[in-house]
């Protein structure tokens, strides 16, 4: 069995790495902030690459099937939009997502999700380099808050590319934490994080008695008798931990169809080992969960396993040390920020790892999200997007969905645009101009 003690090192022999090409803007990761800030900085005029280690666009959205999308509303308001809601009328096109729900939280079809994320990053003239990691960095040799080049690997090879600006969209903090950049696991108070989990299809489902949409409240439908079931499994010893769960239209819209959400693994997905222990136990998991249900719920008597999600979804790794780090009473008791670039009303949602339950503070109004979240401390020329904000483990737990990450993506593809444009350090970038200029390209801010 593999463990993590590096008692046994080598050293890697130095050798010269070719650059591929130059940018104004790299954008590390193709998820949901990432291909909005990709499409953001394109369109304001920087020549951007997107840099994203599957075949296809979407992060957590296709690969991790985790749906619904959350959050964009807050009661009856819109609160995303500009480019995360053109996203989304476009899938509606396509007959590919619901997004008309008083919730605010969107069932969509992964597969129309991957074609329209490409096809706008396409449009936006963004070069794409997919099936590609980033690897490492390298800084100015008299600042080394300034990046000069990602490293990247793929089936060419090591390779690195030239930049001025970078965003840190990985969801993991792949690109800060090779950096020189300060940043944190999550959670160092009690150095419990949030749970992976496996999303999973089921076919074959009797939607109509299962009740599958989200509620209108915006509450996750977690479904009583199955959570009892599981339960049961898991005193009789059948089943390690699980939560919910939640059998909706989530990751799919179709009659008949229902994405769950029900598995549950304690592990830090930014480690390797733990990572590939999550999904070799979450995929047997799966198995023993869809029986369960097959066995004792008769909407579920003729279901049948759809698929699993490529990879499981990760809720918490690292964060950014920001200029301005975000605390739960900015989302419980929310106040006012001039540097505004985005706005969240998804509740305080802590899923436990070490059991099913799950700690829930609903909010009372949306709250704003600061542009200086995005910049790491000493940063001169690195943003971050999505995942890696600057934010305490309960203020994250809100503002993690993915309706934010679109919305902070739009945000720092426009900063790290306007800052090229200015050759300015992130930093001196003015928040208010920004938010101003987020507002006349249609966001909600």
């Amino acid at each position: 069995m593999l463990m993590n003690q590096h008692k046994d090192y080598i050293n890697e022999p130095a050798k010269t790495i070719p650059v591929l090409t130059d940018a104004d803007v790299v954008v590390c990761g193709g998820g949901p902030s990432g291909f909005i800030a990709a499409i953001s900085a394109a369109r304001n005029g920087a020549k951007t690459i997107l840099i994203e280690h599957y075949g296809f666009l979407g992060g957590m959205a296709t690969a991790g099937m985790v749906g619904p999308i959350s959050k964009f509303n807050f009661q009856d308001e819109r609160i995303v939009l500009g480019i995360p809601d053109e996203f989304l009328k476009r899938m509606q096109q396509m007959n590919g997502a619901i997004i008309d729900l008083p919730s605010g939280n969107i069932p969509y079809d992964p597969e129309i999700y991957k074609y329209v994320s490409l096809k706008m990053v396409e449009e936006a003239g963004v070069t794409i380099l997919l099936h590609t990691s980033v690897a490492g960095c390298m800084y100015d040799e008299h600042n080394e808050g300034k990046l000069t080049h990602v490293l990247i690997e793929n089936k060419s090879g090591r390779q690195a590319i030239r930049s001025r600006y970078f965003i840190d969209c990985t969801g993991t903090g792949d690109l800060i934490s090779r950096s020189r950049l300060p940043w944190e696991m999550r959670n160092i108070k009690n150095g419990e994080l949030q749970p992976m989990s496996l999303f999973f299809r089921l076919g074959g489902v009797d939607t109509d008695v299962l009740n599958t949409l989200m509620s209108h409240d915006g509450v996750k439908y977690a479904n009583v008798q199955l959570n009892k079931l599981l339960q049961e499994e898991m005193v009789a010893g059948r089943l390690a931990n699980f939560g919910g769960p939640w059998a909706v239209h989530g990751s799919t819209i179709r009659r008949g169809e229902v994405s769950v959400n029900a598995t549950r693994y304690k592990g830090n997905a930014a480690d390797g080992i733990e990572l590939s222990t999550a999904e070799k136990q979450l995929r047997q998991d799966v198995f023993k969960i869809v029986a369960v249900f097959k066995k004792n719920v008769p909407a579920f008597r003729n279901a049948y396993l759809i698929d699993t999600a490529t990879q499981v979804g990760i809720r918490e790794t690292r964060g950014i040390i920001g200029l301005y780090t975000m605390k739960a009473e900015d989302i419980l008791t929310p106040g006012n920020f001039e540097d505004t670039v985005a706005y969240g009303a998804h509740p305080i949602d802590i899923h436990r790892s070490d059991t099913s339950k799950q700690d829930v503070s609903f909010l009372q109004k949306p709250y704003p999200i600061p542009y200086r979240a995005l910049i790491p401390q000493e940063s001169d020329n690195v943003l971050v997007a999505g995942s890696c904000l600057s934010a305490t483990h309960e203020a994250f737990a809100s503002v993690r969905v993915q309706a934010q990450c679109m919305a902070l993506g739009q945000a720092a593809g426009l900063a790290a645009a306007m800052c090229a444009k200015q050759d300015l350090p992130v930093y001196k970038l003015s928040g208010n101009e920004l938010r101003d200029e987020l507002k006349r390209q249609g966001a909600f801010v």
